[in-house]
């Protein structure tokens, strides 16, 4: 189990849920998948990828962001999207967030539902800390 001051948690939903957005272990962090969702956890932007990718991602940078990272660390990245092609057709907004660091290692896994019908994509994220 992880110590406290190692879990982070951006919005008081994922307690309820039981789970943390982030973990950090050791030099590694691990974020949650993140869903295009507000702080309330209502679906932001049902049926645009475009807008859901840009969401997802300013929400894993925030994540990063608070631990002191960015996308230069990521290094494994995991997406489940509900429809390969519309991710496919998306993925110009996702490599807008990756445009000044070598994108990560990366599967896209398409899945029939994710938490909430509105929700089109979810990404997972692991960083290093290389410092």
């Amino acid at each position: 189990m992880a110590i406290n001051d190692q879990v982070y948690n951006r919005r008081e939903l994922e307690k309820t849920f039981g789970f943390s957005q982030a973990v950090m272990a050791g030099d590694y962090l691990f974020i949650s998948g993140c869903v295009s969702w507000g702080m309330d956890g209502n679906p932001l932007y049902p049926g645009d990828w475009d807008k859901q990718v840009e969401t997802v991602y300013a929400d894993i940078d925030a994540t990063l962001k608070v631990h002191g990272l960015d996308a230069g660390d990521i290094v494994k990245e995991t997406i489940f999207c509900r429809d390969m092609d519309s991710l496919i057709a998306a993925n110009p907004k996702r490599m807008e967030y990756y445009r000044y660091v070598a994108p990560p290692a990366s599967t896209w896994i398409q899945i029939s539902r994710l938490v909430h019908p509105d929700l089109l994509l979810e990404v997972e994220v692991t960083a290093y800390r290389n410092r």
